[in-house]
Parts: C-alpha cells; structure tokens; sequence
C-alpha cells in the first residue's frame, strides 16, 4: 500500500488517540521509522533551517570573523564522525548572532549555537559539551519523536505529502513557529548529557565541559535556568552536574581530573574574534 495513502488514512482522522498511544517511548521508537524516515527528516531538517534563517530578526546569521565560524564548525562536525548511532547523517553548525546563552538542535542534523554563549564559555571543552549534548538530541531522535507524539504530525504529513505550495509553506512556518521539536523532557536531557560524555571522551576532549558550563549556569542563574534550551523541561542543574558526573567516572578513557584536555588557550585565541 502507498505510504502516503496509508497516512492520511488513518493519522488526520485518530491524531488524539495516536498521539496518547505514541506518549509510550518504546512505541514511539517501533513506530517512528514508519512515521518519519531518514529521508523525510532530512527534508524536514533541512525546510525548518531555511525557515529560521529566513527570519533574520529572531535568528540572524553571524557573519562575523571566519576562523570563528571555521572553528564552531570543525569542533561541531569531529565530534558528530566520533558518534555511531547515525553516522551516515550530515550534521551542520550555524553560530546566531544574539546575546542569548543558548544552542538548539533541529531534526535533519542542524545545530545552532549563539554568540551569547560562546562569549560565556571559557574552553574547548566547553563548547564540545554543549555541541556534543546538541548532537545527542539529533542522534537520538529526540525532536523527531516530539513531532510524531503530538498534534505536529498533521502538520508533518503536509510539508511531506501536500501538493499545495501554500499548504506546506505554512506548515512549515506553523511548526518553526512552535518549535515543537524543542520541547523536550527530562529523560531527553540526562540522555543527552550522558552522549554528551561518551562523544567527547572519544573525540579525546574533556567530558567536564558541559559540567563546567552548568555550574557557570547554576552560579549565574540558580537552579532552574530559563535561558539555556528554554522550551526543554529541565532537571534541576545541579542533579544534571552531579549525574555528569557519575557518568564520567564510569566512562572508560574519560580523564577523571577537571584540568587536562580542556583547551582553554585553544578557545581564548577565538573567543577574542567574536
């Protein structure tokens, strides 16, 4: 039977149970491949990117100095060939130009980061933990099973299966729009945190740059920060610190000490040319 038949066949009509059936991770896993393939995320990935850097208010492009943008880049894509859950996916770094503390991570392998925070870390290390907590999210499907858990999905069938320019344009704006695929839960972000270690240690960086970058959080903004992945429900920062933690002593390779393999000098020299 047509894929696209089958969809929307049964989805439109069912979204509500579906998406009460799908709320369990496990079939939410199974089903997911059914729902969204490798290719359609891409196609996804790729339309949202255009569409926020289409709204050059909310998100402009830093422009800025090359070997900053050369830099974010390389760090970005060698921690994304180190990790194996997909490494048949091309990943993409794109810095903003806003004094937000943040970075997202968009379905299709896009990973933004602002200027903001790249003026706040201090290392390497630092930058390699958020981007790696970054990958991890795409890695493990975290957005996309957001868009096929929830009333996203009539939205998805229509950016992939509409015949209407205008249909899927907005389609496309609406979901950009709710950042649906960013709304991520607890068990999202321990995960992340946890592939963030292993990506790091095996790109021979220091894993305790994500929990450096926590504690300036904590320190700066308490417990609940709403700055860093604002829309994600978060843990408290200082169980996140502390589960990092545990993670790193239990990971083989990882230095166990906070000082070796940070870069600090590395990242000092670029943070500069921001």
């Amino acid at each position: 039977m047509n894929r696209q038949f089958t969809r929307y066949r049964y989805f439109p009509c069912t979204v509500g149970l579906f998406s009460l059936i799908l709320s369990c991770q496990g079939i939410t896993n199974a089903l997911r491949p059914l729902l969204i393939s490798e290719d359609d995320e891409t196609k996804l990935g790729n339309s949202f990117k255009a569409q926020i850097l289409s709204d050059t208010r909310e998100y402009p492009q830093y422009n800025g100095n090359q070997a900053v943008i050369r830099f974010v880049d390389s760090v970005g894509k060698y921690l994304a060939s180190v990790q194996d859950e997909r490494p048949n996916l091309p990943f993409t770094f794109t810095i903003l130009d806003k004094d937000e503390i943040n970075a997202f991570a968009i379905p299709g392998g896009h990973i933004f980061v602002y200027t903001g925070l790249l003026r706040n870390i201090e290392s390497t290390s630092e930058l390699a933990g958020v981007l790696a907590h970054e990958i991890a999210h795409i890695t493990l499907y975290h957005g996309v099973n957001k868009m096929v858990q929830g009333e996203a999905l009539n939205l998805v069938n229509t950016i992939l299966f509409g015949s209407d320019s205008s249909s899927i344009a907005g389609a496309i704006a609406n979901l950009v729009e709710s950042l649906a695929f960013l709304k991520l839960s607890k068990n999202d972000e321990y995960d992340a945190d946890k592939y963030s270690v292993r990506y790091t240690t095996d790109a021979g960086i220091n894993p305790a740059g994500m929990k450096h970058f926590l504690k300036f959080l904590l320190d700066k903004y308490g417990e609940e920060p709403k700055i860093f992945e604002p829309l994600s429900t978060h843990p408290r920062t200082s169980e996140r610190i502390n589960a990092i933690e545990k993670e790193i002593s239990r990971t083989p390779g990882a230095p166990k000490d906070d000082t070796s393999l940070l870069y600090k000098e590395e990242y000092q020299k670029i943070k500069g040319l921001i």
